[in-house]
């Protein structure tokens, strides 16, 4: 990780560190793990290595024609990580593209490029999700941003990156608890109840069509056979709003 750094937002200097539990990061305000830079006298001030030593500038991981630049306030705050969803409060990098204007985290730069969920399984980082999401049951984060996510090669394994951060904080006590070291080790024991309520939904909403199906064709029978339009649906409800 280097020698110890100074930071214009700190009076002390600051050191490399594998940190043994989950911090804020007083750059980008988001959590973090693993390695970073914490101050050598004990405060508690923590960074990213990407807030810490960032890059004047960088080329967005999904497109070529996207160059963006380090900002440690001013435009692009308050607006949504294209990443991961969360707000922008300090350090980002912003993007000056006419018609898509989009803002990262630094940290969100940081992410392992595959993920494993379960043996035999693993998912790449894609610039969005193929399918909803196995924890949050949703496709896209918010009806602007689509949000990075794990994807497998088949695309029905989705994991959102935010996702996999608020499974990994939820879990941080069990963490520090066991001594792991591997913050993706939590999405590996979450992966099977995931998969089992993705299963249910299915099954509940196959049982929800079939249900519909025979409704729709014991109706057109009865239709057939008596000559009322109202069908077998309608003239039920007729009688019990009488």
């Amino acid at each position: 990780m280097g020698s110890g750094i100074s930071h214009a937002s700190h009076q002390h200097k600051l050191v490399p560190k594998n940190a043994n539990c989950h911090y804020y990061c007083w750059g980008c305000d988001q959590l973090g793990f693993g390695s970073t830079y914490v101050c050598r006298k004990g405060c508690n001030f923590y960074l990213h290595e990407q807030c810490a030593k960032p890059k004047p500038e960088i080329e967005y991981p999904f497109s070529q024609n996207c160059v963006l630049t380090f900002r440690d306030e001013g435009s692009g705050v308050g607006s949504q990580c294209d990443a991961c969803g969360t707000k922008i409060k300090r350090y980002h990098y912003g993007c000056l593209c006419k018609f898509q204007k989009r803002n990262l985290h630094p940290a969100c730069l940081g992410y392992e490029k595959t993920l494993e969920a379960a043996p035999g399984l693993t998912l790449h980082l894609e610039k969005a999700a193929k399918s909803k999401c196995l924890h949050c049951g949703t496709k896209d984060l918010l009806s602007n941003v689509r949000g990075w996510a794990y994807v497998s090669l088949c695309g029905s394994y989705c994991y959102h990156v935010s996702c996999v951060k608020e499974i990994i904080y939820k879990n941080r006590s069990r963490e520090v608890l066991t001594g792991r070291s591997d913050p993706f080790w939590t999405i590996k024991e979450q992966f099977p109840e995931d998969m089992d309520k993705m299963h249910r939904l299915a099954v509940a909403r196959t049982e929800r069509l079939t249900r519909k199906n025979v409704e729709a064709v014991l109706s057109a029978i009865f239709v057939v056979l008596t000559g009322n339009p109202l069908g077998l649906v309608g003239v039920a409800q007729s009688y019990v709003g009488n």
